[in-house]
């Protein structure tokens, strides 16, 4: 940061992977330079901040994939300790708490595509698979998707999926799936706005979190529906 201020730029977007009550950015709370937090939020007193909504995202992921007629469903999230995965886990939860049919809760110890095939191979050993899956991560579907080509050679066609992250080549899945992704285009405008905003007055931008919701897409079998 010291850097930075150095070479006397006017602001900075940080996307930290730093939990926000770190001193790093303490030590920054009460000083009028501008900075301005990308997908993962700061201390919302202090830092103004512009994020997914990721609980309600995640809700509304989840109502979508209990329509389905699975009954077994595994949710497979990482780092449960971020509040992003917190978040993700809350919104999960709130839309499941009326239904009736278990969920498996696995965490891998990071968002590595390795780490979660890794985790859901030797899940398998004890487990048979899912007829439902929810990923916080598109890296974590992808983890598992290694491990089930790898076993069975295709994913079941009975098997739904919903995921954050998106991606064009779901639409070759023979599965349903169900994905949301960022309004990439919306959230970098937002944040230029407040930090163009704070170069035309001489004053830290208004603290605050500003949560923009995701699309939702309808993938593999259900795009050609």
């Amino acid at each position: 940061m010291s850097t930075f201020l150095q070479r006397q730029v006017d602001a900075i977007i940080v996307s930290t992977s730093l939990p926000p009550e770190h001193p790093f950015y303490q030590r920054w709370a009460n000083d009028p330079f501008p900075i301005v937090a990308l997908d993962r939020a700061l201390d919302r007193e202090h830092f103004t901040s512009v994020v997914g909504a990721d609980q309600d995202d995640a809700e509304m992921l989840a109502e979508e994939l209990r329509k389905f007629p699975a009954e077994t469903v595994l949710y497979l999230g990482a780092l449960p300790e971020l509040s992003v995965s917190f978040l993700r886990e809350q919104g999960f939860r709130t839309a499941w708490k009326d239904d009736p049919r278990e969920v498996h809760f696995l965490y891998a110890n990071s968002y590595e595509r390795e780490a979660a095939a890794q985790l859901f191979e030797k899940w398998l050993e004890t487990h048979p698979m899912p007829q439902a899956l929810f990923t916080t991560s598109f890296a974590l579907l992808q983890g598992v998707m290694d491990v089930t080509l790898r076993r069975d050679g295709k994913l079941p066609s009975d098997l739904a999926i919903a995921t954050f992250g998106d991606n064009e080549l779901l639409d070759f899945l023979q599965c349903p799936v169900l994905a949301v992704a960022q309004r990439h285009r919306d959230v970098a405008e937002r944040v230029l706005e407040i930090v163009l905003a704070s170069l035309d007055e001489p004053r830290k931008p208004k603290p605050g979190l500003t949560r923009i919701k995701r699309n939702l897409y309808r993938r593999g079998v259900l795009s050609r529906s």
